[in-house]
């Protein structure tokens, strides 16, 4: 049994960031002219699935035989400080310069060499961009920084 403790550990964090998540979209002031739905809905309901998820977790876990290395949980925690930096980035720099930074970390964090590592994050960054903005229409910041030369 001792070995479903990882699973529920996991379970615990994500049912507590799940109820972060629906809080802080609870939180959103939004103007009454938006669909009927609004922009609280989407997180709302991503949160709500997490939950589940993570009770479901909690309550039967899988009986599996791995544990996480101290080489893993090292990634994991780098991983977790750079979505600490992606989100302090995220304004300022604006979402292609965050994006490039933070996915170039993480390839290179799990194995890429840093030149495809960059070159990955670059690419990634830059169709993600256009596609939020053109497909989907959505607002994503080009970054404080750059407001001078834009």
């Amino acid at each position: 049994m001792r070995l479903a403790m990882y699973d529920r550990l996991f379970a615990g964090t994500l049912l507590v960031l799940s109820g972060l998540i629906v809080w802080a979209a609870l939180q959103l002031e939004v103007p009454f002219q938006y669909e009927p739905l609004g922009p609280k809905a989407f997180p709302v309901i991503l949160g709500a699935l997490l939950a589940m998820t993570s009770i479901w977790l909690i309550i039967k876990p899988d009986e599996n035989k791995w544990h996480p290395s101290s080489e893993i949980v090292k990634k994991m925690l780098i991983g977790l400080v750079l979505m600490i930096v992606y989100a302090a980035l995220f304004e300022r720099a604006g979402f292609i310069v965050a994006t490039f930074i933070v996915g170039g970390v993480f390839s290179w964090l799990f194995g890429e060499t840093p030149k495809r590592a960059g070159l990955y994050a670059l690419v990634m960054s830059v169709i993600s961009y256009f596609m939020l903005t053109s497909l989907l229409q959505l607002n994503v910041p080009s970054g404080a920084w750059w407001s001078s030369f834009l």
